[in-house]
C-alpha cells in the first residue's frame, strides 16, 4: 500500500471510530449498562466470595475478571455492524471512498476504545472488592488487558460483520465468539493471573506473545475475506 494510501486507510478508520464513539455516548444508556454489568459483576463476586476471600487468589480472581470483560464484549459488539444494518446505513457505509477493511478496522478502533473503557473502570473495583494486591505491577496488568481487548475487538468486529444478516444474529454472535475469543482469554487469563500472584511484565512476555500471534493470524483472515463479507 502506498504512503497516501496508508493515510487514507488510517483516515477513513478514525473517522469510522470517531462516528461510532460519538454516537455510543450521545445514548451513553449502552455504555452505563455496559459499565453497570461489569461493576455489578464484581460486587456480586466479592458478596459470594465472603469479602472477597476466596476471590483474591489469583487463579479464581483472573479467571472472573476475564469472563466479566468477555460478556461486556458481547454486549459491545451486538451493536457494532448489526447496528448499520438494523438502521439501514450499511450502503451509505459501502458507498464511501475508503476499503472495507478500512470500515473493519474502524470498527476495532471503536470496540476496543469501549472494553479498554470498561477494564478500566473494572480494575480498581477488581483491587477494592477482590482485595487485589497490584503494588508496582499496574501498568503491566493494564497491558495485558489492552492486549486482550485488542483481541477480543479483532474477533468481535469480524464475528459482527459476518452475522449481521442473519435472523438471530445477537445470540449467534455470543455462541461465534465463544470459540474464536479462545486464544485470547486463555493467555489473557494466565497472564492476569501471574501478574495478580506476584510476577512482572517479563514473567508474561509468554503469553503477550499468543495475543500478538493472534492478532497477526485474525488480521490475516480477515484481510483475505472481509470485502466478500461486506459486499454480501
Amino acid at each position: 500500500m502506498k504512503p497516501g494510501g496508508i493515510r487514507a486507510f488510517q483516515s477513513a478508520a478514525l473517522n469510522m471510530a470517531e462516528k461510532d464513539l460519538r454516537i455510543e455516548f450521545r445514548r451513553s444508556y449502552e455504555v452505563l449498562s455496559i459499565l453497570t454489568f461489569a461493576v455489578g459483576s464484581i460486587l456480586i463476586c466479592s458478596f459470594a466470595w465472603s469479602g472477597g476471600s476466596v476471590g483474591s487468589k489469583p487463579e479464581v480472581a483472573s479467571a472472573a475478571l476475564w469472563i466479566i470483560i468477555f460478556f461486556a464484549s458481547i454486549l459491545t459488539f451486538t451493536t457494532s455492524f448489526t447496528r448499520e444494518a438494523d438502521l439501514g446505513t450499511l450502503g451509505g457505509l459501502k458507498t464511501l471512498p475508503c476499503s472495507p477493511l478500512a470500515i473493519l478496522f474502524g470498527k476495532i478502533i471503536y470496540g476496543t476504545a469501549l472494553l479498554f473503557l470498561v477494564e478500566c473502570a473494572l480494575i480498581p473495583f477488581s483491587i477494592i472488592f477482590l482485595n487485589l494486591d497490584l503494588s508496582g505491577r499496574f501498568p503491566a496488568l493494564l497491558l495485558v488487558c489492552l492486549l486482550g481487548a485488542i483481541g477480543l475487538s479483532f474477533a468481535g468486529s469480524f464475528v459482527s460483520g459476518l452475522v449481521m444478516f442473519s435472523e438471530g444474529k445477537t445470540l449467534l454472535l455470543s455462541f461465534l465468539l465463544i470459540p474464536i475469543c479462545v486464544p485470547v482469554l486463555i493467555p489473557s487469563v494466565v497472564a492476569t493471573e501471574k501478574i495478580i500472584g506476584g510476577s512482572g511484565i517479563t514473567e508474561v512476555m509468554p503469553e503477550l506473545r499468543l495475543l500478538i500471534a493472534f492478532l497477526l493470524l485474525i488480521s490475516a483472515i480477515m484481510i483475505l475475506t472481509f470485502t466478500f463479507v461486506l459486499e454480501e
